[in-house]
């Protein structure tokens, strides 16, 4: 199967809103505003650095959220890292493909090649297949940085882009006893 990426077009946004809930609803079905926010990427896109689709023989089958310091879209704590990616979504029809993992690798390349140094990412604790995926191309658990959401805990992974990375963000700290409320991250990082 041979896989390309591309960034997405306006006439690939029903697809793309249309399989992300797809495949979200598989780990877990998401409500309320969160879902709306989902189904939409051009929504999405006024918010991100880039927002990218897979395709197979013409046909959208995955996509990611390409996000930095800065967009709307960056979830992080300040200083977590410089670049980092939400919303994977895989077509289930094809999932275990290697099109999230073509997703994955292709927005490291695109973080490397733009100067980026540490990569962060968001996965929901309900997402385990994603994890896998993660792991497998160095992302490391980071539970200091995890996130309370309203559909669970956000399990925080970072992946050193860099030899000099280590020393541009602070070391992992103290793992608080629960994971901050989300409004709380995003609201500290709007204060920068």
């Amino acid at each position: 199967m041979v896989i390309e990426i591309r960034e997405i077009q306006p006439e690939d946004y029903a697809v793309v809103g249309d399989l992300t809930l797809r495949a979200y609803d598989t780990a877990k079905v998401i409500h309320g505003e969160y879902r709306d926010w989902l189904a939409n990427p051009a929504e999405r896109l006024d918010e991100c650095t880039a927002l990218w689709v897979a395709e197979v023989d013409d046909r959208v089958v995955g996509t990611l959220t390409h996000v930095r310091p800065g967009d709307h879209g960056w979830e992080h704590q300040p200083g977590a890292g410089d670049c980092g990616f939400r919303v994977l979504a895989v077509d289930p029809e094809v999932e275990g493909a290697g099109v999230g993992a073509a997703l994955v690798e292709h927005v490291i390349e695109r973080a490397r090649r733009d100067g980026c140094h540490r990569m962060v990412i968001t996965s929901m604790e309900f997402m385990t297949r994603a994890h896998g995926i993660y792991e497998r191309r160095g992302f490391v658990r980071r539970p200091d940085l995890d996130v309370s959401y309203p559909s669970g805990i956000g399990l925080v992974y970072t992946l050193d882009l860099t030899e000099g990375a280590v020393s541009l963000f602070p070391p992992p700290g103290a793992v608080p006893a629960e994971p901050p409320w989300f409004e709380d991250v995003v609201h500290e990082r709007d204060l920068l």
